[in-house]
């Protein structure tokens, strides 16, 4: 990824996205239709390169298998927002129905 100093534009068409990646057009081109690069941003014929570098650190095996584990806090709003769809959303259990 480009450093945050760095003046490089972060949207780059096909040709620069290709030599970002040491690749060739066609390449490029192939790996996009086949989903190992993301697809041009909506409405552009551009590439974003975060995009372009979280799909290679995807494919290359560098996203760890932690990445995807849940934090204590994403864990108490997930939890908090199940109980409110069984309305139950201060923690306490619903009354019983009888």
């Amino acid at each position: 990824m480009t450093a945050a100093n760095d003046n490089s534009p972060r949207l780059v068409g096909r040709r620069e996205a290709a030599a970002y990646l040491g690749i060739g057009e066609s390449t490029f081109s192939l790996w996009v239709a086949t989903h190992k690069m993301p697809p041009a941003v909506p409405g552009t014929r551009k590439w974003d390169r975060r995009a372009i570098d979280a799909k290679l650190d995807e494919i290359s095996g560098l996203v760890a298998a932690n990445d995807n584990v849940e934090d204590e806090f994403d864990k108490w709003e997930r939890e908090r927002d199940a109980r409110k769809a069984q309305g139950t959303g201060d923690g306490k259990k619903a009354p019983r129905k009888r």
